[in-house]
């Protein structure tokens, strides 16, 4: 299976409505009949989750071929979850519409404690592709937006920030803020949306702008990704993005290069 990365748009931490987008840097699943890994202790409490609700065979091996990145506000832990909820009811053949998958993953990512929100807006991106706008509160999609293809650069990092430690963080302060760019958010503008989210949340989560590095960049647009620590860096010409790559590889800087991404998740049988 391959389940997307994505952007925060629109971070659920202040008033429950998310908003995320889809990256093709994606998560390579591989999900066999098997014991879990004794070392995969998450994967291994989402599937008895699961196995309770459905009662049904959890022994799945699951090995995660190509990884996303985490702590990084990558939506790791979101792609991973859909992902291993998505191999369960295949093996099992349970029939699980889209709504379905974020449902069960959200509720699980609350209770496994990767997500203090749940992530709906995270879970929708990851399987649904495109920018994906929720009301996380009920695991429920508002609004979705085929958009248009750009490529990135996402700078990481070597810190890791906790979704569900942030989450304990009262940002109450935040709502009326977050509100307005709730009501102002559309599929035009919301790299500038995404800008402003990052700039509160980075600003409270203590992200120190790498400038002596970004000075030497030609990017169209740069923020924080969320609470961070990533940061994107949005590019309109091919070339500039690829000298940039050779500069970053230059300064031993840690990145990743996507494009953002319209197409689902994906799956496909093989015979062993």
């Amino acid at each position: 299976m391959k389940m997307n990365s994505g952007i925060s748009v629109l971070s659920a931490f202040v008033n429950w409505k998310g908003a995320a987008m889809a990256l093709d840097y994606q998560m390579e699943i591989v999900a066999r009949k098997g014991e879990a890994k004794k070392n995969q202790w998450n994967i291994r409490r989402m599937l008895s989750i699961l196995k309770s609700q459905y009662g049904k065979d959890s022994e799945l091996q699951i090995d995660v071929n190509r990884k996303i990145p985490s702590g990084m506000g990558l939506k790791s832990s979101s792609a991973l979850v859909s992902g291993v909820v998505k191999a369960y009811s295949l093996f099992n053949d349970i029939k699980m519409e889209i709504e379905d998958i974020v449902t069960v993953s959200s509720r699980i990512s609350r209770q496994i404690r990767v997500s203090a929100t749940g992530a709906s807006d995270d879970l929708y991106a990851s399987v649904l592709g495109g920018l994906c706008i929720t009301d996380n509160r009920n695991a429920r999609l508002l609004r979705h937006y085929r958009i248009k293809e750009k490529d990135y650069i996402i700078i990481t990092s070597k810190g890791r920030r906790s979704s569900y430690d942030f989450g304990k963080i009262d940002l109450s302060f935040l709502r009326n803020a977050y509100e307005r760019m709730f009501q102002r958010l559309n599929s035009y503008n919301f790299e500038d949306i995404a800008i402003m989210n990052g700039f509160y949340l980075g600003t409270i989560s203590g992200i120190n702008m790498p400038g002596e590095i970004l000075n030497k960049l030609r990017f169209n647009i740069m923020g924080i990704n969320g609470k961070g620590p990533s940061l994107f860096l949005q590019y309109e010409n091919p070339k500039t993005l690829e000298r940039d790559v050779e500069i970053l590889k230059k300064d031993n800087v840690g990145f990743l290069v996507a494009s953002s991404t319209n197409i689902p998740s994906s799956h496909e049988w093989k015979n062993e």
